[in-house]
């Protein structure tokens, strides 16, 4: 179960990506730049049904976007999102700074697909490495790097990003089941950095992703511990309840005392 959270704070990270490109492929060319660069990073099948973001509210829906299995694995896809709601900051589309008010995910479904060693997952995000780590290494020998050295790298800053309504389904020696995992919620992504560059973002997200599962597993523990603080408080006093009830009980089943004289001796008629 551990591996598969950090998978899906991955994958989290990947969604966010995926978004990017929609920003920077604005207008008529927005789903096509999607279904387009997609692809390359994933190296599997990306396709995105319909995506609509107003350059002038800022507000976007991106519907129906499928990520598929790397070779070798047999189920249908790895990733569906079937609703990714959106709004940024219309002025700061063009800019060097990105600010994006929310990113709402609603009702993604991941197939997790596995055997003893390995699974479609973990595949689907060392393609996402290498294909980032590719990029970064072939963009060193262009002769045009120097020029744009002095211009300002694009910083992106998520104010709230929630991942709702997440079903897995696990599958592996034949056998298929379904969970659903809680609510994630995170705020203020890049906000005291003056925002972050997509690789940075991705590795935020994986860290809030893996210290909110974190610090809700310390919640539960803390509420437990109190439970059984209280129950170990409430001890004496039910342990003197039961002594009191005994003894009143006990006193209850003894013989009623004869009559007493007038000088103090018992009367037996």
């Amino acid at each position: 179960m551990k591996k598969l959270l950090y998978i899906l704070g991955g994958l989290a990270a990947l969604a966010v990506i995926a978004i990017i490109v929609v920003i920077f492929t604005l207008g008529s060319i927005v789903k096509a730049g999607v279904n387009r660069v997609g692809p390359q990073i994933t190296q599997t099948t990306f396709v995105l049904n319909s995506a609509k973001i107003s350059p002038f509210s800022g507000a976007g829906t991106l519907k129906e976007l499928t990520i598929g299995n790397p070779k070798g694995w047999t189920t249908e896809h790895a990733f569906f999102l079937k609703e990714i709601s959106i709004n940024l900051v219309p002025g700061s589309i063009t800019g060097d700074h990105i600010v994006i008010n929310s990113i709402v995910i609603d009702n993604p479904e991941i197939i997790y697909e596995t055997t003893i060693t390995n699974s479609n997952l973990q595949d689907l995000l060392k393609n996402i490495q290498q294909s980032t780590g590719g990029t970064a290494q072939s963009a060193q020998p262009e002769t045009k790097q120097p020029e744009a050295k002095p211009a300002k790298e694009t910083k992106i800053e998520i104010k709230s990003f929630r991942l709702a309504n997440v079903t897995v389904k696990v599958a592996g020696a034949g056998n298929v089941y379904s969970l659903t995992l809680p609510e994630l919620v995170m705020e203020n992504l890049g906000t005291q950095e003056g925002g972050l560059t997509p690789n940075q973002l991705a590795t935020a997200i994986e860290g809030n992703f893996h210290s909110g599962r974190q610090s809700r597993s310390q919640l539960r523990r803390k509420k437990r511990a109190a439970r059984q603080s209280r129950r170990r408080a409430a001890r004496p006093a039910r342990r003197k309840k039961v002594i009191r009830r005994i003894c009143l009980k006990g006193r209850a089943d003894m013989p009623n005392p004869p009559p007493q004289s007038r000088n103090g001796t018992a009367d037996y008629g």
